[in-house]
């Protein structure tokens, strides 16, 4: 029987809160960061600030309060501590696997573009063992682009490496940084409100709270 078909070339997967459940463990080790210079934050606090941006955000913050920020160092401590919680806690986020697979049954490719680096997306997927899903030249990092999320260039240049016009791609997103990414870059984007609360996708063309719900529309669509 063939396989379905799509309406989309390419789905953009993002990273983290999307393919591994690594958010809550990035956003405890933010605010600890933050905490010990002088921005004390909770994390829902962080959440809405930080979700889905890059670490320059955060170090740009601290430093509009009056706080010099050594930026190498503050990137080796949080990388070096979101590692290790990444080797003892990260996992899938529910249902993946099973998107993945659908996916591939259906012959629609997929990639990753993300504001994280490019050895925290490395280890993520090795971690989770989804790797196998995501060889290296299909994942699109902070290490490849000059502005990180919620500009539009991850998702451009993930675009381009995979020969697919950005109208024919959709993004998986967790984040409004990351929903304003797509649609700069003019892809429609599915919100995935698993940690992210409903509210704050609001702007993503579709929003499910569950990966089932997303090949559906995928196919649908």
């Amino acid at each position: 029987m063939p396989a379905p078909a799509s309406p989309f070339g390419l789905v953009i997967f993002d990273h983290d809160g999307v393919l591994v459940d690594s958010e809550i463990i990035a956003m405890d080790i933010i605010c600890e960061l933050l905490a010990e210079h002088g921005v004390p934050t909770t994390v829902d606090e962080a959440i809405v600030a930080y979700l889905g941006g890059s670490l320059d955000v955060v170090m740009d913050v601290i430093e509009e309060r009056g706080t010099p920020v050594d930026r190498a160092d503050f990137d080796r401590r949080f990388h070096e501590a979101l590692f290790a919680g990444f080797r003892q806690r990260l996992v899938p986020i529910p249902g993946v696997v099973e998107l993945l697979d659908a996916l591939r049954e259906a012959g629609i490719p997929f990639v990753i573009a993300s504001s994280g680096s490019s050895a925290r997306v490395d280890l993520g997927v090795t971690m989770t063992e989804l790797a196998a899903y995501f060889p290296e030249h299909v994942r699109t990092t902070r290490d490849h682009v000059d502005r990180a999320k919620p500009f539009p260039d991850l998702f451009l240049l993930a675009a381009e490496r995979a020969g697919v016009d950005p109208a024919d791609c959709v993004v998986i997103e967790d984040s409004p940084h990351g929903v304003e990414a797509a649609h700069r870059a003019g892809m429609r984007v599915v919100g995935l409100a698993h940690r992210t609360p409903a509210e704050r996708l609001s702007d993503a063309d579709w929003i499910v709270h569950d990966t089932s719900a997303i090949l559906p529309l995928i196919l649908s669509t």
